[in-house]
């Protein structure tokens, strides 16, 4: 401004000395004015300067925090997602929620498990999906209580199982949600476990089965021993008395009482699978046909049975004496479940198993072609508490004197034993089946072995050798065929035979012997002995099956044998039938 000023008092008058003196101190005012204002225009420019540098700074400043920020938040949207990706991915079902309960997130497992609808997965809606999945649980009480106890304990952890209505058990894990040592809530974990549990109940089950079935075949082979002496004297005794002599009575009793625990010890055998099978190649069909007349005459008059035999059967191997034991007892079992009257139905058919295609069975049947065998009827069905146990040993639901107990156990070890699959399906007053799988056998023809010759009663002359470690048994046996007329040699075990048969060479003409024995078991005493006596005939004894798989084998392939405990007359006819065979050729 004082410039402006300066110019224009040129313009009038000309040097400053023309200025008038009345002017001059005005004029110096005005132009000291000029000064300080210029002097304040520069502080203002000054200032604006530094306040815009300021600003600069500022900006660039705040643009480098919004940059910052736009990758931190990308960041944490990608921490996010890697977060959501894991809980999507897991196999538990996870549920997350605040302290006050509301629920945050829940992944995809955890509405697959709780089988979730959509509709309620919308925020907010947490009243109606608890109720939703509280009426699942079993116990409802005793889940909203570990519930409560939570939230009335927030830094608590809990680890349990869940039980559904429907069967699913899901273990359960609970812990609290930290955020810098602060809880902010909690996360629920669910893993369904049903059929991790299913499978270890049915090995605890296998188990107990394997254990009862020892224990049974350990029982049986001692008791068969006892009553083959029980039985033998008896018979003595009986034929000694007169059937007039009052005492015959009592040895009758005796007989018949040692009958009844013969077949009991058959069943614990058949259960625990250590009875001797001679398998064959057999045709279901004709088994159920032939059997028929004696089933009808197992049942009420009110109970119908229908057969439905498929057409062109296929052939499987089995004990045709064990398949009859089998049907009997299913038919049995299903006419006491029909007091009031019903129907029994046996059906074969073929079928072919994928693998998995049969969930029901706990150890298969593996993939393949098989005969199926169903017996059904329309019965009072089994509880589904009962079902596991079955085919357990002395289980049954029927009234003291009613049943022992056995008969579905036998069915279960003579399956087992024959390499067939069985399973149950029941419902409580619709009825029960019983499905039973049977490999398909090799063979095209089915053998017709059982039409033979009943076995000659007439005493001989040979010379036997008995091994068998009991003392009574072996004294028994001694006593019954000398009384035939035999010539009987007698060793306690195997160590013994061999050096008898060292010493008669071909003078033996039969070996009976004992299959389960301390040291040399009786399969390999007939080996050896066969090197010494290559003719010798060979006839085995047996309390129960050994447990080796080859001689288990061996024993199969047409060998003579006869099941403890046996009659004096069973006895002689299995020695005369084992004598009259053809001699092995002599080797060389």
């Amino acid at each position: 401004m004082h410039k402006l000023l300066g110019r224009q008092l040129r313009q009038h008058f000309g040097a400053p000395e023309n200025v008038p003196a009345e002017l001059r101190r005005f004029i110096a005012a005005v132009e000291q004015a000029y000064l300080q204002s210029d002097d304040d225009r520069a502080m203002l420019e000054h200032s604006m300067e530094t306040v815009s540098e300021e600003l600069v700074d500022r900006f660039r400043r705040l643009n480098q925090a919004l940059s910052e920020s736009q990758l931190a938040k990308e960041g944490l949207n990608q921490a996010v997602s890697i977060l959501s990706a894991t809980l999507e991915s897991t196999g538990d079902g996870i549920l997350v929620v605040d302290v006050h309960g509301t629920i945050v997130q829940m992944n995809r497992k955890f509405r697959e498990l709780w089988r979730v609808p959509d509709l309620m997965i919308e925020p907010g809606d947490e009243v109606s999906s608890l109720a939703f999945v509280i009426e699942q649980v079993a116990d409802t009480e005793q889940f909203m209580r570990r519930i409560r106890d939570l939230g009335k304990h927030p830094d608590s952890e809990s680890f349990d199982e869940v039980k559904f209505k429907d069967g699913r058990i899901f273990e359960h894990y609970s812990l609290p949600q930290r955020v810098d040592g602060e809880i902010v809530g909690r996360v629920w974990s669910f893993r369904d476990v049903t059929v991790r549990r299913q499978l270890e109940e049915q090995l605890r089950q296998s188990q107990k089965m394997e254990a009862v079935g020892a224990l049974a075949g350990g029982v049986a082979h001692d008791f068969n021993n006892l009553l083959t002496v029980i039985r033998g004297h008896a018979d003595l005794l009986a034929d000694s008395l007169d059937p007039s002599r009052p005492e015959r009575d009592d040895v009758d009793e005796i007989i018949v009482a040692a009958k009844r625990a013969a077949a009991l010890t058959h069943h614990l055998l058949a259960f625990s699978r250590k009875q001797m099978l001679q398998p064959v190649p057999l045709d279901l069909n004709e088994v159920v046909a032939s059997l028929a007349p004696m089933l009808r005459r197992l049942i009420d008059v009110n109970i119908e049975i229908a057969l439905t035999p498929a057409d062109d059967l296929g052939v499987i191997t089995a004990d045709p004496g064990q398949m009859e034991q089998v049907l009997m007892n299913l038919v049995v079992n299903a006419r006491d479940a029909m007091p009031n009257g019903g129907r029994v139905s046996i059906s074969t058919k073929n079928v072919v198993v994928e693998v998995g295609s049969h969930p029901e069975f706990s150890n298969g049947p593996p993939s393949g072609s098989f005969v199926l065998l169903t017996v059904s009827d329309t019965g009072h069905g089994i509880p589904v508490e009962s079902r596991e146990r079955v085919f357990e040993p002395f289980f049954t639901t029927k009234e003291v004197g009613k049943g022992t107990g056995l008969g579905l156990s036998t069915v279960f070890g003579i399956v087992k034993q024959s390499g067939g699959y069985l399973a149950l399906e029941s419902e409580v007053g619709r009825g029960t089946s019983f499905h039973i799988y049977f490999p398909l056998s090799a063979a095209s023809e089915v053998s017709t072995s059982r039409n033979v010759a009943p076995a000659s009663d007439r005493k001989g002359s040979e010379v036997v050798l008995v091994t068998e470690d009991e003392d009574a048994v072996r004294t028994l046996v001694r006593r019954v065929l000398e009384k035939s007329g035999y010539t009987v040699l007698t060793a306690r075990d195997g160590t013994e035979a061999l050096r008898l048969a060292a010493e008669q060479g071909d003078a033996i003409d039969l070996l009976l012997t004992d299959v389960k024995m301390p040291g040399i078991g009786g399969v390999e005493l007939a080996l050896q002995i066969r090197r010494i006596c290559p003719r010798i005939r060979v006839l085995y004894m047996s309390g129960f099956a050994e447990d080796n798989a080859d001689r288990r084998a061996e024993l199969r392939e047409g060998v003579n044998l006869i099941d403890k405990p046996f009659t004096g007359g069973e006895l002689s006819r299995a020695v005369r039938s084992a004598l009259d065979q053809a001699r092995p050729e002599r080797a060389g």
